[in-house]
């Protein structure tokens, strides 16, 4: 069964409210006629990294709930959730079996051990895509004396796991089997890119190796009745490559052609991009990640992607930075930037409902963020707290602020936008981009009798909707 073509909310368990429990509340009394579907943020137990350090899939941290709350979720909505499939935790049972026995471990073949892949010279671990300011290894002595030096691309509570082995994918097997048992319709594959590692590579989206990987998860998803969402922020190309491997991608590089759309008031960058995007895809404004700049590489000239910083760097906290191994200290241009969407427009409420209907508009699947969903603001207190930069925009929301941000003219308008691209049935059609000036971006869609067209007018912030009313049959319009 397909997933439905709606309206998706990216939520972590426990920053609406406590835990499941609250969330789950708050999805049917508020969101029901708004929502197809939901994409909960990690819930298993972890270690480190916001939850992206599981200890398993199997279970759910008692702190956020049970599976019962999961699956009273995806009862109602088409539920995605994360397949962590690159790393595991270092207090997992497998890696914590590996340091008692070493390698007489059965688990010991899950792990990438530096030593089995070959010998690394200084050149090849100058071309390894790294994420933190060192070489992406870690020092282990086991119980019995056996050392190994294992691959880390993150923290080093997260193990990487070897793709070379057939136990990783049995694992991997077992924990889709659960999942999609529970309920799940569609794994967001988590950092995919880094399960490549090939000497003399960047280890990083290594063709063709990385689709072959990708092609097992969508054929053994498949075999469960979900779907697959593969997850990288790199040049746009790569989301062009999944989508002609019959996948569904992410469109990352909307969130900054929208922005510098309506910082600039120039539609031409967006415009060429929608007409070649795929229209099989996930879209999204934001997420739990910043505002990711390598998706744009070649779709925004170099000089208006500098611009943009400039203009967002001044209300939003630290950006991210890319960093390479031939230097272990040095940082190169700025990944992501850290900033909720509704600051970045400097919180005009007519310009962020413009980027929203733009958004809905779009071919593809939208998903909201839940800070979005409230048109929140940025979180530097928790972000200094926790000294994480993207903790910026994950701001943890009482029942009171929900209550408080619901009331709000400008989260009342986006909730009939998002039902209303919930329920027309016209996006069940065919897209129309069309002709109109720089300062204007004008979309439609069509599907039999349902007719519905979307007017951005850039320089002045205003967003109209004509469409054909289901009941009546005239035409009806309003301003988003």
């Amino acid at each position: 069964m397909p997933l439905k073509n709606g309206v998706h909310l990216i939520c972590y368990p426990n920053r609406i409210g406590r835990h499941l429990g609250d969330l789950t509340a708050f999805l049917e009394t508020r969101l029901s006629d708004a929502l197809s579907g939901v994409h909960l943020l990690p819930i298993y137990p972890s270690n480190a990294d916001n939850g992206f350090s599981p200890l398993t899939h199997l279970e759910v941290d008692p702190a956020f709930g049970t599976w019962d709350e999961v699956e009273r979720i995806a009862a109602r909505f088409d539920l995605c959730m994360d397949l962590i499939l690159n790393h595991i935790a270092d207090a997992s049972p497998e890696f914590q079996d590996f340091l008692a026995q070493g390698f007489a471990s059965p688990h010991a073949e899950l792990f990438v051990h530096l030593a089995q892949l070959g010998e690394f010279s200084q050149d090849d671990l100058s071309r390894i895509h790294i994420r933190k300011e060192k070489e992406p290894f870690r020092e282990v002595e086991c119980a019995n004396g056996d050392r190994s030096r294992v691959w880390c691309t993150f923290t080093e509570h997260q193990i990487d796991l070897d793709y070379r082995s057939p136990k990783t994918y049995a694992l991997m097997r077992r924990y889709i089997e659960f999942l999609t048992a529970r309920g799940v319709r569609l794994f967001r594959l988590d950092a995919f890119g880094y399960t490549t590692k090939r000497i003399g590579s960047s280890c990083f989206l290594v063709e063709p190796e990385v689709y072959g990987i990708l092609d097992w998860f969508r054929q053994t998803s498949a075999e469960f009745g979900a779907d697959i969402l593969p997850e990288v922020h790199d040049h746009p190309s790569y989301q062009f490559a999944i989508a002609r491997q019959g996948m569904r991608p992410y469109a990352f590089a909307l969130p900054p052609l929208v922005l510098f759309a309506l910082l600039d008031a120039d539609s031409r960058h967006l415009k060429n991009w929608l007409r070649m995007c795929p229209h099989e895809q996930i879209t999204v404004l934001d997420t739990h990640d910043g505002i990711c700049i390598p998706d744009v590489d070649g779709l925004l000239p170099e000089e208006k992607i500098r611009e943009m910083v400039e203009n967002i760097s001044g209300r939003s906290g630290d950006p991210i930075l890319r960093r390479f191994a031939a230097n272990v200290h040095s940082v190169g241009a700025i990944y992501q930037l850290t900033c909720t969407f509704y600051d970045a427009l400097m919180q005009n409420d007519d310009a962020y409902l413009c980027a929203r209907a733009l958004h809905f508009f779009t071919p593809g699947i939208p998903q909201v963020y839940y800070v979005g969903l409230l048109a929140g603001s940025n979180d530097n207190e928790l972000a200094s707290q926790t000294g994480e930069a993207r903790d910026i925009n994950r701001h943890f929301y009482s029942l009171d602020e929900v209550d408080r941000a619901w009331q709000r003219p400008v989260v009342q308008r986006l909730l009939r936008l998002m039902r209303f691209r919930n329920t027309y049935p016209a996006f069940a059609g065919s897209f129309e981009l069309h002709s109109t000036n720089r300062s204007a971006v004008a979309m439609a869609w069509r599907h039999g009798e349902h007719y519905c067209h979307l007017l951005v007018d850039l320089k002045f912030r205003s967003a109209t909707i004509t469409y054909r009313d289901e009941d009546s049959g005239d035409d009806a319009c309003f301003r988003c």
